[in-house]
């Protein structure tokens, strides 16, 4: 990890829009960020051996949901906390599995505040 960040966060939203914003709010809090529009592309990175401090992931993305692709997530980085951005409701999530501590869950539209108070207070 370069000392200059303050680590490294996997970004998945398949929003290019949001993906971009998302992106830049991160970077802007000294994260290295690696974005990805799918999961896919995200697993990829896992598989290879890349290493985060945070996961930040919409709940609805191409191929399989936000909450699958978190389980997933937690299965090959166990401590790493989760951010899951979200258009659907609590329970709708709940219904889908859940997502594994620990982790926030955030109700889009996401605010830059909100954003950046979620990834303090879940990276501490």
């Amino acid at each position: 990890m370069d000392s200059a960040t303050r680590g490294s966060i996997l970004l998945v939203e398949d929003e290019p829009t949001l993906l971009k914003l998302y992106e830049t709010i991160l970077v802007r809090q000294g994260f290295t960020v690696s974005a990805c529009a799918d999961a896919e592309t995200a697993l990829n990175l896992l598989h290879a051996g890349h290493q985060f401090e945070l996961l930040a992931t919409d709940m609805t993305l191409p191929g399989m949901n936000g909450v699958e692709f978190a389980h997933l997530f937690r299965a090959l980085q166990p401590t790493s906390p989760i951010l899951l951005m979200s258009g659907h409701d609590e329970s709708e999530i709940i219904e889908a599995g859940g997502v594994p501590e620990p982790s926030m869950i955030l109700l889009k539209p996401v605010g830059l505040a909100d954003m950046r108070a979620a990834v303090d207070e879940l990276l501490g």
